[in-house]
């Protein structure tokens, strides 16, 4: 049978026949848009293409591909979303008819290039550990740790940071006996103080000796016996607790600790900080609830009538903390499981914008907690980890729709084009999109806004153009980018009366 669009292309229409003018496009209850997965596994794909993309010198910056108009004689060929001709480069003299390069081939809609550039350093799994719950607790994620491990690629890099009243940042390549530096959990701390503090360059400059990075961040295979030998060692955090008193948890310190940590030796390398949390934040930036067990925790009323004490300023520090992951291209996964809340609402941010994982449960024993956990290290036919990193979605449009906005695991990069519509839905006032993190079930909404004036009709026959770039970093550190280009029928006066829904 023929194959859908979204088995194809990863594409899902709300309409796959749209209005021809803004004023039709008003009367639509449903908005014009699509799901989009850029990993989406497709079927009858070509493999990798082994060469960079061609673009269209016009201002769409389009990729060649099957709808565009090809004059073999002249080895020329018409941009479908601007009408710019351009010429082929020397390497597809060769073309014709009956020899057509894969992204030119019409069934091909999508295709996948190997681009010509340095291989990125193998992905940083930062574990990042709350060491102040309930010793049973500690000792259940101590052991679903060492077990996931062992999921780890060999050439995949570790880092441990512990945390209570105070963050301790662990070296991996210490020999003769265990070193670990202490931060105080009631301060915001810098990307630059970290890196003063661990040494990590000269004082003041910025970014990081790797050399001196190696101390805190190995591969796996080459510290795997002392970090074992560590999280085996953690105990639970020293300091006392007072009677009806909650655990100090210093939780924002510990997040940024991390962040700074990465962005001073891997900014825009594959990364992901992976906090582990048995509580919630009771000391320093970030706080969630008073350390006083008299205070409840604040509920959805609170956060409603804008009665919770914390919330306001706790969500802004962690919206802080987003933005240099974004920034950065790292991906954070929290993992909170305690039967009292964690304050994931305050840095749901963390995770929403760079696509990592959120798990809730009621405690680490939980087997929905450690399948979880291992299914974030799956791999694929290839034994490479089912994940891409720091990746970008650009979309592309004719000129008679624009793009209103995104709804996903996506960051504005703010990009003003000429598919930018007017109106905005979701992060819109741009065509372009951070995906700090991606899975092959990761999908993005993107919406879009007919522009055409109805005094002024679409010929008939037209046909509506898509175009989808995504440039990530695949698991294996290969840089690669996934192009998809669609054509589309705009409605004519016979199936105007009809309503089509779906691809």
């Amino acid at each position: 049978r023929p194959l859908g669009m979204e088995e194809s292309d990863g594409v899902r229409f709300s309409f796959s026949v749209w209005p021809t003018s803004r004023l039709e496009a008003t009367r639509c209850v449903v908005p014009l848009g699509c799901y989009y997965t850029p990993l989406a596994k497709i079927a009858d794909a070509p493999p990798p293409l082994p060469y960079e993309p061609i673009y269209s010198k016009g201002p769409s910056r389009c990729v060649l591909n099957p709808f565009c108009q090809i004059d073999f004689r002249n080895r020329t060929w018409i941009d479908p979303f601007d009408g710019t001709r351009n010429h082929f480069p020397h390497h597809y003299a060769d073309i014709n008819e009956t020899n057509l390069p894969a992204e030119l081939i019409p069934q091909f809609t999508t295709v996948e290039y190997q681009l010509q550039r340095p291989y990125a350093p193998p992905p940083i799994f930062l574990l990042v550990v709350d060491i102040s719950g309930k010793e049973k607790e500690l000792q259940a994620l101590k052991d679903s740790l060492i077990m996931a491990l062992n999921l780890v690629p060999e050439n995949a890099r570790v880092g441990l940071i512990t945390f209570g009243t105070t963050v301790q940042v662990h070296e991996l390549g210490s020999q003769e006996m265990s070193k670990c530096y202490v931060f105080r959990g009631n301060k915001e701390v810098s990307t630059q103080t970290v890196q003063d503090f661990l040494g990590l360059g000269p004082r003041g400059m910025r970014g990081a000796n790797p050399d001196l990075v190696s101390r805190f961040i190995q591969p796996y295979s080459e510290c795997e016996f002392t970090l074992t030998s560590l999280l085996e060692g953690l105990e639970h955090d020293p300091w006392p607790v007072k009677q009806e008193h909650r655990p100090l948890r210093c939780t924002g310190a510990a997040l940024a600790v991390a962040t700074g940590l990465l962005e001073c030796s891997s900014a825009s390398n594959p990364a992901r900080i992976m906090l582990f949390l048995a509580g919630p934040c009771t000391e320093g930036p970030g706080q969630v609830v008073s350390v006083e067990r008299v205070e409840p925790m604040r509920g959805h009323t609170d956060i409603e009538n804008e009665s919770a004490k914390f919330f306001k300023k706790a969500s802004l520090y962690y919206a802080g903390i987003t933005q240099r992951c974004v920034q950065n291209g790292h991906i954070v996964d929290v993992f909170a499981c305690a039967l009292d809340q964690c304050g994931v609402a305050e840095m749901k941010s963390c995770v929403e914008k760079t696509g990592g994982a959120i798990v809730q449960t009621d405690t680490f024993t939980n087997v929905i907690f450690k399948e979880s956990f291992k299914r974030i290290f799956a791999r694929d036919e290839e034994n490479q980890l089912r994940m891409a990193f720091n990746a970008e979605l650009e979309v592309i449009t004719s000129r008679e729709f624009k793009v209103a906005g995104a709804i996903g695991t996506c960051a504005s990069l703010n990009k003003k084009t000429a598919s930018v519509a007017e109106m905005e839905l979701g992060q819109g006032g741009t065509s372009a999109w951070k995906m700090c993190g991606l899975t092959p079930a990761t999908s993005v909404a993107v919406f879009f806004e007919v522009t055409t004036q109805h005094t002024n009709p679409i010929p008939a026959g037209q046909m509506r153009y898509t175009q989808f770039q995504t440039h990530y970093i695949h698991s294996s550190g290969q840089h690669r980018m996934r192009v998809t280009t669609l054509a589309q029928p705009w409605a004519t006066t016979e199936v105007a009366g009809e309503n089509k829904l779906g691809p």
